[in-house]
């Protein structure tokens, strides 16, 4: 193998904006008076030269192969025999390549001398970008969308984003050239006596085997659940006491909450507040319940409006759904709102598997397509990815999106999920062996929809940009972080000058 070498660590950017202290009438946790630096990590494989990222990520050469990186750990100056894990970026050691087996371990990247292969898992959650210049033979793998604006010219490729967004379907992404790769794939480029030669082999769809499903006992089911729910929060904390959760009003985030708390651990339930609205009175309930500490959170509209470059940067979709949907969490990490040391469970996910988006006149057919699209659809959406954990540091579980829970979901019949009028009746039934009554069978409301965040949030932004769709403005957002990415600015975002640009381009681009 060809000897490794590499350049010094870039310099940590300095300088910090101030946020303002939140209280409220009900005794709202403090929200930190300092905003994180956000400080992305991703990794970019390609067989030329990127000039551009020079200073901006450690580089290590093999053989034609050229290795950047950014706050990557565990390579210590080597690959061989490593893999790089795609979530956390961190080097793990190499296993076998499965051409044929669908797995559900997340993505890694390989890097060999002369030879980058890229192995997503079946749920795809997080992504790796591609991009080749097939007369030239040029490409590069890389983890960051944001990435095209340095990557793409070096490739020979121009950096093409119109006035609105491009269509999309499946992994094509709203940058012409770059392609997200998809789920279940080894996609691999190798040197070859002929030249650079790219494959893909991509298994058989786990969730083709979840059509007819197994579990038809509610109780039982909803139990079975639970039991996989308690041993993942168990393994993803570990050997950690103390931990927080993010706790709306519903069964979701009040079930991952209650399996933690039952762990004997110390856990704080952190809810969020907005001006439109709030479910600091049911997370109480529970909180009072279990003996865990409730810290209420309240934000205002502009701490929601200026947290939309942060989470579009962190998605790369600009889809009205998916990115309010993200929004809390982004909020609560742009204000360092729980304390980072804090590993963070959520409910997120739950929804997708246990039926809860579906509706309860479906029919059971209806139901378990509807599941099992719901999933699919993740695969493309970068919903719940960990770009954000990387750039901010912190740790966030989401238990409901872990296999075994998942498995457990997809394997329960219809007929336990929607019973009686009710959505997640099978959960709902194991929970209320846990909780009141009135917790376990609260009606559920979305998480971009508890606080009244959606609808207030877009009544908000008609105040900037009037009858355009917010799909308009978010895509506004990704062409300003675009421009700053072509200009080596990739972090600290600017969230208030990002913003105040989008505005510029959504007033240039209307009619």
């Amino acid at each position: 193998m060809a000897e490794a070498r590499e350049t010094d660590e870039p310099a940590a950017d300095p300088g910090a904006d101030a946020v303002r202290d939140r209280t409220s009438d009900r005794a709202s946790a403090p929200v930190s008076g300092r905003s994180p630096i956000p400080s992305g990590a991703w990794v970019v494989v390609s067989n030329t030269p990127i000039a551009s990222l020079d200073g901006l990520a450690v580089l290590t050469r093999l053989g034609e192969l050229y290795l950047y990186r950014r706050n990557a750990t565990g390579l210590d100056g080597r690959t061989a025999g490593l893999d790089l894990d795609v979530r956390t970026l961190r080097a793990v050691p190499a296993v076998d390549l499965l051409y044929s087996a669908p797995s559900t371990r997340p993505a890694f990247i390989r890097v060999e001398e002369d030879a980058a292969t890229v192995v997503t898992s079946m749920l795809n959650e997080d992504q790796v970008y591609f991009a080749a210049e097939r007369v030239s033979s040029r490409f590069a793998y890389f983890t960051d969308l944001f990435l095209s604006a340095l990557v793409l010219p070096a490739l020979g490729l121009a950096v093409e984003l119109g006035d609105t967004p491009r269509s999309t379907a499946g992994n094509e992404t709203l940058v012409p050239w770059v392609e997200r790769l998809g789920h279940g794939l080894v996609h691999e480029s190798r040197r070859t006596r002929r030249g650079w030669i790219t494959k893909e082999v991509r298994s058989a769809d786990l969730l083709g085997g979840y059509r007819q499903p197994s579990r038809h006992h509610p109780l039982k089911a909803g139990r079975r659940q639970l039991e996989a729910l308690g041993a993942v929060i168990g393994s993803s904390l570990g050997e950690s006491a103390n931990c927080a959760t993010l706790l709306s009003g519903g069964i979701d985030s009040g079930t991952v909450t209650t399996l933690t708390a039952r762990q004997g651990r110390t856990v704080t339930a952190y809810s969020v507040g907005t001006p439109w609205g709030d479910e600091f009175a049911e997370a109480a309930q529970l909180c009072r319940h279990l003996g865990v500490e409730l810290r209420p959170l309240r934000f205002d509209a502009d701490d929601f409006v200026l947290s939309l470059p942060d989470t579009v940067r962190w998605l790369g979709v600009v889809g009205a759904e998916t990115v309010e949907v993200a929004l809390t969490m982004a909020t609560v990490q742009r204000l360092r709102a729980i304390p980072e040391n804090l590993p963070l469970l959520t409910g997120y996910g739950s929804d997708l598997v246990n039926a809860g988006v579906h509706g309860v006149d479906a029919t059971h057919a209806q139901v378990t397509e509807g599941v099992l699209r719901s999933v699919h659809e993740t695969r493309f959406s970068n919903e719940l990815n960990g770009r954000a954990e990387l750039a901010y540091g912190r740790q966030i579980h989401h238990p409901f999106w872990q296999w075994p829970v998942m498995k457990v979901a997809l394997e329960t019949a219809a007929s336990c999920k929607v019973r009686e009028g009710r959505e997640k009746y099978h959960l709902r039934t194991a929970m209320q062996e846990y909780v009141p009554h009135e917790v376990a069978w609260r009606r559920k409301i979305a998480v971009h929809h508890g606080g009244g965040l959606q609808a207030g949030l877009g009544r908000r932004l008609a105040r900037d940009v009037g009858e355009q769709p917010r799909e308009a403005l978010y895509y506004a957002c990704f062409r300003a972080l675009m421009a700053d990415a072509g200009r080596g600015l990739l972090d600290p975002l600017e969230p208030a000058r990002i913003y105040d640009e989008a505005l510029k381009l959504v007033a240039a681009a209307s009619p």
